[in-house]
């Protein structure tokens, strides 16, 4: 890796000697920038620069290392990302710090390239590497306010059925579920299942050219139904999953995941061993993150953190070099033959100089993606409080309030957490920030740090305590920790460091591809399109794996491609699809879009 801060290229000393041997192909040998770097047809040049440390990053990272690449990985803040274990500062003494987090995690069973990323980390006594760290969470959990909790178990995958699917049996099932767990009236289940059938029997061209631009909402005409409706199928729901208003979600994102959720319970599409709903046994530090990292230092990787990218110079059609500020003031230009920009969108947009535009123009529209806040907020208990073995969704708060109970997962006793009184962690995330609280009618950007934990304390005991049944008590509560990239809560300033890409209607004409007209930058991120299509740790991965492909195609490597694996597709619904791509170029609506037909705008 070159690095200089007055321009100039400094090589390694193996850099030099890979020069040195391929002197004989210099015939083959194009030349990037200003001549800073090279990269031969043969792949014999292979320093590689990566921009950012969370899962896109250091899947690039591990991708290229064991394929001979000679890899650096420079990250502004912390390895890992938005996905890391954030040890809470001041924790009481005695023990090992208390296990903060940007938000929890899971692992649904259609995400199969994370998981073969996961079994190839090793951890010691996994057969399976870290993959074998996951353990299954069992039910889902509907929380209300004032009125009856709904839970769904999720039981074992049940096995491939010995038959396909019809449309009318894929209908039925649905319209099943929604009026049984769901609880809805039947018309209105009925209504559903039918766009459910419509979303899954939509061709490719009409998912992309119509369902991507039409809001979740409107699709599924929540503003017509009942609050039992739009509080599991509408609003309710898609404020918990993907930190977006239905009104402000793609229909094709949110149907893409449901889809796949759905079939994944059906027992079809899962990875080997996967299960609807996943977590892992411990902190993600120790039981993923730290090994990976561990691994990939192993692997010869480099990391430099408390560098960000300022700037991406270039020349001649590509990137002769990437100019960096360090957190303490100090800047320096990194050169490489190649770059992978792992960053989160609105840091990426922000190195758009006309050049780079001028270079690559597609990359323009990326400036219209949008984010928005998801962030943690972890309670430390007394007591040991499974609420429910799974996720927990407080359907009626104001903020979009998601949980889960730790310990009940953790392989460690949390008593050897601090000094030894914590026993459970009640691990929530808030996905709105901007719609009134329950009880003190603020909204959470508004909130200094310990109102928005007594708001949310409040808002989740009015959904579990009922009567005298009292599932959380304030005694319970020994402390809380909210997540630091909140920055100057209750104050005209607040920002969030670190907020999560969403998919706005029409948002994929705007996302890039992995590569870009610029020869040797390439793109990884869950931003970046992927066929998984919304914020993710599988989308993120699957976005590494095709920039690393990618790169290899450019470099002329013969080394073997990663393996991007596709959404599974039920087979007995492609003649559908077939049909309805003719249906959709003669501007007409999907076969089975009955009650409520949509054409083409």
């Amino acid at each position: 890796m070159a690095d200089s801060t007055a321009g100039s290229p400094r090589y390694s000393r193996r850099h030099f000697l890979r020069a040195a041997s391929t002197a004989g192909a210099a015939a083959t040998t194009w030349t990037l920038g200003s001549g800073t770097a090279g990269a031969a047809h043969d792949g014999k040049w292979r320093d590689a620069a990566i921009l950012g440390a969370g899962v896109a990053g250091l899947t690039a990272a591990h991708e290229l290392a064991e394929r001979g690449f000679d890899v650096t990985v420079y990250e502004r803040k912390a390895l890992g990302g938005k996905s890391r274990s954030i040890p809470v500062p001041d924790s009481p003494p005695g023990g090992r710090a208390l296990p903060g987090e940007h938000g929890f995690r899971f692992f649904p069973g259609f995400y199969h390239d994370l998981g073969d990323t996961m079994r190839r980390i090793p951890f010691p006594g996994n057969r399976h590497g870290c993959w074998e760290n996951l353990t299954r969470a069992t039910t889902y959990l509907g929380a209300r306010a004032g009125r009856a909790n709904l839970t769904i178990p999720f039981p074992d995958p049940l096995p491939p059925r010995p038959f396909p699917y019809t449309p009318e049996s894929f209908a039925e099932t649905m319209r099943s579920v929604a009026e049984t767990s769901f609880r809805l009236p039947p018309h209105e289940a009925a209504f559903f299942a039918q766009k459910a059938l419509v979303y899954v029997t939509s061709s490719d061209e009409r998912r992309l050219g119509q369902w991507d631009s039409l809001p979740w909402s409107d699709f599924v005409r929540a503003d017509r139904m009942s609050d039992e409706y739009r509080a599991f199928l509408a609003d309710g729901m898609i404020r918990n999953l993907a930190a977006m208003k239905a009104d402000e979600a793609s229909t094709h994102s949110i149907g893409l995941v449901g889809e796949a959720t759905a079939w994944s319970a059906m027992g079809r599409g899962n990875e080997e061993g996967g299960s609807v709903d996943r977590v892992l046994n411990g902190e993600t530090g120790e039981r993923w993150l730290d090994p990976w990292i561990e691994h990939l230092r192993a692997l010869g990787v480099r990391f430099e953190v408390g560098w960000a990218a300022e700037r991406l110079l270039i020349d001649d059609g590509a990137i002769s070099a990437a100019a960096l500020r360090h957190r303490s003031g100090r800047t320096r230009q990194v050169h490489a033959d190649w770059f992978i920009s792992a960053m989160p969108v609105e840091r990426f947009t922000a190195l758009l100089t006309p050049e780079l535009v001028a270079a690559a123009p597609e990359l323009d529209s990326t400036r219209r993606l949008g984010t928005d806040w998801m962030n943690g907020l972890m309670f430390y208990l007394t007591e040991q409080v499974p609420i429910t073995p799974g996720h927990v969704n407080y359907v009626d708060s104001g903020w979009a309030v998601t949980s889960i109970s730790q310990a009940q997962f953790s392989h460690r006793d949390f008593t050897t957490y601090g000094d030894g009184t914590v026993q459970d962690c009640l691990s929530t995330i808030l996905s709105d920030w901007t719609s009134p609280g329950m009880f003190n009618r603020k909204a959470a950007k508004d909130c200094e740090p310990d109102e928005i934990a007594r708001e949310t304390w409040a808002q989740i005991k009015a959904h579990l305590n009922d009567g005298d049944n009292e599932v959380l008590t304030d005694d319970m509560l020994h402390s809380w920790f909210l997540d630091p990239a909140i920055i100057d809560s209750g104050t005209p300033g607040v920002r969030n460091d670190e907020p999560l890409f969403t998919q706005l209607p029409g948002s994929w004409a705007d996302r890039p591809d992995s590569t870009t007209g610029i020869r040797n930058l390439f793109l990884a991120g869950d931003w970046v399109r992927n066929d998984v299509n919304v914020t993710t740790m599988e989308g993120a991965n699957k976005s590494a794996r095709q920039a690393v492909n990618a790169l290899l195609d450019a470099a002329g490597s013969g080394e073997p491609r990663c393996q991007v694996t596709p959404l599974f597709r039920p087979p007995e619904f492609e003649p559908l699809k077939r049909i309805d791509r003719q249906l959709y170029r003669a501007g007409l609506p999907n076969q089975f879009d009955l009650m409520d037909p949509r054409a083409p705008e």
